[in-house]
C-alpha cells in the first residue's frame, strides 16, 4: 500500500474524521470501547509483573480482533510548526515510515491550534504477530510514543495509550459483544473512560 492508497483507504472508510487516534472514539461512539491495560483502571506499570500484564492483554485483544498474521498499517503522527518533507529520525526506531498526509490543525481547529500548526500522518505495512509490537506498546503505555494499529481486512483501529487502547470496530454490534467479553477490562465509568 502506497501513500496514495492509503489515504483512499481512509477516507473512503473513516471519512469523518482525521488519522489522529485520540480523536476517534468521539467520531464513532458507536463502533468505540476502550480497554484498560491493568486491573482497576491503573494508568502505568511500576513493576515487570505489572508490564506482562498490559502487553499480555493488549496482543490478545489485538490477535483476536484482527487475527494472526494479518496486514497491518501503524500510523503514527507528529506535531509540527512548519511543512516538513522528511521523516524524522525519531519514527526510525520503529521502522520505515511514509509520510502520507499532513492536517493543517490550525485550519480545523482555530480555537485549539495556533498558525501552523500541522500534524504529519506516517504510515507503514507489517504483519501483526503476537509479541511482535512489543516495544511500541511498552513505549506506548509509558506515554513516549503514539501510534495506531489499522487493519484493513477487519475494518478495525487499535489505538493503544498510556492506560489502555480505544478501539473502533465495524459495527455496534461487535462492539456489544467485546465489551461482555472483556467487561473485567473496561472502565467502571458510565461514559467508558
Amino acid at each position: 500500500m502506497n501513500r496514495i492508497e492509503f489515504n483512499k483507504y481512509w477516507d473512503k472508510n473513516y471519512p469523518e474524521s482525521n488519522p489522529i487516534g485520540h480523536e476517534l472514539k468521539s467520531v464513532y461512539p458507536n463502533r468505540w470501547l476502550r480497554i484498560h491495560s491493568l486491573p482497576e483502571s491503573k494508568r502505568y506499570a511500576e513493576s515487570d509483573d505489572e508490564y506482562q500484564i498490559i502487553l499480555s492483554r493488549q496482543n490478545k485483544l489485538i490477535s483476536e480482533l484482527i487475527g494472526e498474521n494479518s496486514e497491518i498499517i501503524i500510523v503514527l503522527g507528529q506535531y509540527e510548526m512548519e511543512l516538513t518533507k522528511t521523516v524524522s529520525t525519531e519514527l526510525s526506531e520503529y521502522g520505515k515510515f511514509e509520510k502520507c498526509r499532513t492536517i493543517e490543525l490550525h485550519k480545523i481547529y482555530p480555537e485549539e491550534y495556533e498558525e501552523d500548526f500541522f500534524y504529519d500522518v506516517y504510515f507503514r505495512q507489517d504483519i501483526w504477530e503476537r509479541n511482535s509490537q512489543n516495544k511500541l506498546l511498552k513505549n506506548i503505555a509509558d506515554d513516549e510514543f503514539r501510534a495506531m494499529f489499522v487493519c484493513p481486512k477487519m475494518n478495525c483501529i487499535i489505538a493503544p495509550y498510556d492506560g489502555g487502547m480505544d478501539i473502533i470496530v465495524e459495527s455496534e454490534e461487535h462492539r456489544d459483544e467485546l465489551k461482555t467479553k472483556y467487561k473485567d477490562w473496561l472502565s467502571e465509568r458510565e461514559d467508558g473512560l
